[in-house]
C-alpha cells in the first residue's frame, strides 16, 4: 500500500484487493473519543482491542516505510523503466476491476449507471494535471485532504490528485526525501506536516462515510469503486506525452517492439499478482472464518456444562 501510495495508484485498491479493506476503515472509525478516553485512563488493553491498534498500527508502519523506500528510489526507477513499471500497474488495475466487479451482488441498472458515472468522474480527473507548486500552508493542508483520498478509497489515485494539484513532486520526490538528511529535514518537514495534517482529517472522516456506505449500500459502494479503477487507466497507459503547459496529455499506439513485449509480460504479471493475493485473501478469511466456528462452538459446549 505504502509502495504504490506515491505513484498514480491507488493504494486503496491494494487493501481492497488483500482483503484488509473493510477492517481497516473501521479501525480508523474506531478511534473515536470513547476510545481515546480508555487510553487517557490506561486501559491499554481496552483501547487495544477496541481500535484493531495492533493491526492498524502494523500496517501504518508498513505504509510508511513503502513510502519513504519509494519515494527516495522513484525517479531513478522511473526514468529507466517507465513504461515496463506503468505497464504493471495496467495489469494490477485491471485485474482489480474483475475481482472487485465480482464482488457486487445483482447488477441493476442501477448499478451499471453508478459505475459509468464514476468511470466519467474518474477519467476526466485522469487526463488532467497541474505544473505549479505551492507550498502555502492552507493549500499543503487542502492537498492532504484530497490527496489521502487514494489511501481509502479504491479506483483513487491520491498520486494522480496531487499532479492535478501541482503538488505531486514538491511532497513526494522532494519533501519526502528531504526528511531522509538532517541538513533538508526541516524544509522537508515543514512541507510534509501540513500535509500530513490534511491527511488525518480527511482519512478519520472518510473512513466513516465509507464505513457506513459499505455497510448500508455496499454494491452501489463496490460499483463507483469499479467505475473509479477503470477511470484511472488513462493515468498509468505508458504511451502518451504531457501537452504544452502541462495541463493535458496525448495518447498514441505503442510501437510493436521488444519494450511492448516486456510491458506486455509486466502486465500480465501485475494481473497475476491479484490474483494470487486475492486467492490468498480468501485463504486467509476463510481459515478466521473455521477459527470463530470452533470459538463458538467451545463456548456453546461450555454453556452446556
Amino acid at each position: 500500500m505504502g509502495i504504490v501510495n506515491v505513484i498514480p495508484v491507488s493504494s486503496g485498491t491494494v487493501s481492497l484487493i488483500i482483503g484488509v479493506f473493510e477492517r481497516f476503515i473501521n479501525s480508523i472509525k474506531s478511534l473515536n473519543l470513547k476510545a481515546f478516553k480508555l487510553l487517557f485512563k490506561g486501559e491499554f488493553s481496552e483501547f487495544a482491542k477496541k481500535t484493531d491498534f495492533k493491526f492498524l498500527m502494523t500496517l501504518i508502519l508498513g505504509i510508511l516505510a513503502g513510502m519513504i523506500l519509494t519515494a527516495i528510489s522513484l525517479k531513478a526507477i522511473f526514468k529507466k523503466y517507465e513504461i515496463v513499471a506503468y505497464a504493471f500497474f495496467i495489469g494490477l488495475i485491471v485485474a482489480s476491476v474483475v475481482y472487485v466487479f465480482k464482488m457486487i451482488g445483482k447488477k441493476t441498472p442501477k448499478m451499471i449507471l453508478l459505475m459509468i458515472a464514476a468511470i466519467v468522474i474518474s477519467f476526466y480527473l485522469s487526463i488532467k494535471s497541474n505544473p505549479y507548486p505551492n507550498e502555502n500552508f492552507l493549500y499543503l493542508i487542502l492537498c492532504g485532504v484530497i490527496g489521502s483520498l487514494g489511501m481509502i478509497v479504491p479506483g483513487i489515485s491520491g498520486s494522480h490528485l496531487m499532479m492535478v494539484m501541482g503538488n505531486y513532486e514538491l511532497i513526494v520526490t522532494q519533501a519526502i526525501p528531504e526528511i531522509a538528511h538532517w541538513s533538508t529535514f526541516v524544509h522537508g518537514m515543514s512541507i510534509l506536516l501540513p500535509f500530513l495534517i490534511g491527511s488525518v482529517i480527511s482519512i478519520i472522516t472518510i473512513s466513516y462515510v465509507l464505513s457506513w456506505l459499505m455497510k448500508e449500500f455496499r454494491n452501489e459502494t463496490l460499483s463507483v469503486l469499479t467505475g473509479f479503477m477503470v477511470g484511472s487507466l488513462p493515468v498509468v497507459y505508458p504511451w502518451k506525452e504531457v501537452l504544452p503547459g502541462m495541463y493535458d496529455y496525448t495518447f498514441h499506439l505503442p510501437t510493436m517492439d521488444g519494450q511492448f513485449v516486456a510491458a506486455v509480460i509486466m502486465a500480465v504479471v501485475g494481473a497475476s499478482l491479484v490474483l494470487v493475493l486475492s486467492h490468498y485473501s480468501k485463504k486467509k478469511e476463510e481459515r478466521m472464518m473455521r477459527r470463530k466456528q470452533k470459538k463458538l462452538q467451545r463456548q456453546l459446549k461450555r454453556q452446556d456444562r
